[in-house]
């Protein structure tokens, strides 16, 4: 049975102490109430402390780790911050829905060039979010959730500042999920990654304008080796026609200033999200138990904080 197989059958440690206390030996109550009552401050205990603590032998908390399922003191620490860092996330979740909508702050006067600079750059941001959330086919994007879901390896590839920046974002998002992504963002190992994909295989192109042609002679030897093929992209360019599926993200239109980065990376990054949303909810479970694997392997170093992101 794989890992990933193995964390989905884990159930939550908490509870099952709970569960176990009426048939524990009095030495195994002691810690069972310790835990239940202090988990916090137990993941931060030793082996040696906790014996100390509770009049016990460090052979008696060792067993007891085994008896509630646990490998050792080490595994039932690391499972129970992953559960406290989920029930935090939970928390959070539910407190951020029970907030009120922000009011939409009133127009103010024009408070000089700055302020103007500011409310045209935001003004284009919107735009650009607003029109691409218009166009990006649910369908499509659902198709390309599905494929990157069962894929067997996703190989992700960008090129040029802003491309090969958000190419990386990609892989962020996914390699959390237990997607076994890579990132190429050089032409050269793009087209040698390219060539030893197969059936199964997923290629995952992100470009602002669709046309730069290292990506294009990627794409064409993807599919030559049958590796479905999606693009965040262009759909009118020569990368988005040729492309499986195309999530269409268009450059914004004529009228950004000179110094202004093209506000479609915004749109981009929309896309991205919404993307890897859809893809852990085709991976279900799965991705549920890799996100509290990943939340508690930062927990960890640095303890459980309120809306605190998974490795952001």
């Amino acid at each position: 049975m794989s890992q990933s197989e193995n964390a989905v059958d884990d159930g939550d440690i908490l509870p099952r102490i709970d569960a176990m206390m009426e048939a524990m030996t009095r030495s195994d109550l002691k810690i069972a109430k310790l835990i239940l009552k202090s988990p916090h401050e137990f993941v931060r205990a030793s082996v040696k402390s906790v014996a100390t603590d509770l009049g016990v032998s460090e052979p008696t908390v060792l067993r007891f780790c085994r008896t509630v399922g646990c490998e050792g003191f080490k595994d039932l620490k690391f499972r129970l911050i992953q559960e406290l860092a989920h029930a935090q996330a939970v928390t959070d979740q539910r407190e951020r829905a029970a907030r009120p909508a922000p009011a939409r702050p009133e127009p103010q006067a024009p408070l000089g060039a700055d302020a103007a600079v500011a409310d045209r750059l935001f003004d284009t941001i919107i735009d650009a979010l607003g029109r691409t959330r218009e166009t990006l086919n649910e369908k499509d994007l659902q198709v390309a959730a599905l494929a990157i879901a069962k894929a067997a390896r996703v190989v992700i590839y960008g090129i040029g500042g802003s491309s090969a920046a958000l190419a990386s974002e990609i892989h962020n998002r996914l390699f959390r999920l237990d997607v076994p992504a890579m990132v190429f963002t050089d032409g050269y190992a793009q087209r040698m990654s390219a060539a030893i994909l197969s059936p199964g295989d997923v290629a995952l192109f992100l470009s602002s304008t669709g046309r730069p042609r290292e990506l294009q002679e990627s794409m064409e030897l993807a599919k030559h080796y049958k590796a479905t093929c999606i693009a965040i992209t262009d759909a009118d360019s020569p990368l988005g026609r040729d492309a499986d599926v195309c999530l269409h993200v268009g450059l914004s239109p004529s009228g950004v200033e000179e110094f202004q980065p093209n506000p479609m990376r915004f749109a981009q990054l929309f896309v991205i999200d919404r993307l890897a949303y859809a893809v852990a909810v085709s991976l279900g479970e799965r991705a549920h138990q890799m996100l509290r694997r990943a939340r508690g392997s930062v927990a960890w170093l640095h303890g459980i904080a309120p809306q605190q992101p998974i490795g952001d």
